[in-house]
């Protein structure tokens, strides 16, 4: 992994706008509470590929007009990246499924408003990313149709 000093801000805005086309095509509203800027040491291609795959998941997984919430908390001790929707929430069995690999859940075509399909690799990988840099993904939800809230806790090694 190639570690350095990047602005986290910025990484996370470079997701959202990546993800634009998706967010709109969707009709889903996005907002966010960020600090104008807030240096973290990360692999930055590493960290935008598990927030890419956590906001996507967001969006296939909020029905339209839905919203996602993207929320940037730091202590001395560790940064949090919340990414939270209002979409169709997970079951505790689906959240035991979560990080496993190929551990897709499948949700195409049951008439939980999701019509994007997935491989079931994404969180798999992103999990390891994450715990190569020190830190966790948790994941909490009240069940279905509750909505979902993925942290990605960073911890400092300085």
């Amino acid at each position: 992994m190639n570690i350095q000093t990047y602005d986290v801000v910025r990484i996370i805005k470079e997701c959202i706008n990546e993800m634009d086309y998706l967010i709109e095509s969707r009709e889903l509203i996005l907002m966010s509470d960020l600090p104008n800027k807030l240096e973290i040491n990360v692999d930055k291609i590493r960290l935008q590929q598990v927030l890419t795959n956590i906001l996507s998941n967001a969006i296939k997984n909020t029905p339209i007009n839905g919203n996602i919430f993207i929320n940037l908390f730091h202590n001395p001790e560790y940064t949090d990246l919340q990414i939270k929707d209002t979409g169709i929430g997970l079951t505790n069995k689906e959240k035991e499924m979560l990080f496993e690999k190929f551990g897709k859940i499948e949700r195409y075509g049951k008439d939980l408003g999701v019509d994007i399909e997935g491989s079931g690799l994404g969180l798999f990988i992103s999990k390891e990313i994450v715990e190569l840099h020190g830190g966790q993904i948790l994941v909490q939800s009240e069940g279905r149709n509750k909505g979902t809230a993925f942290t990605v806790r960073l911890f400092h090694n300085d």
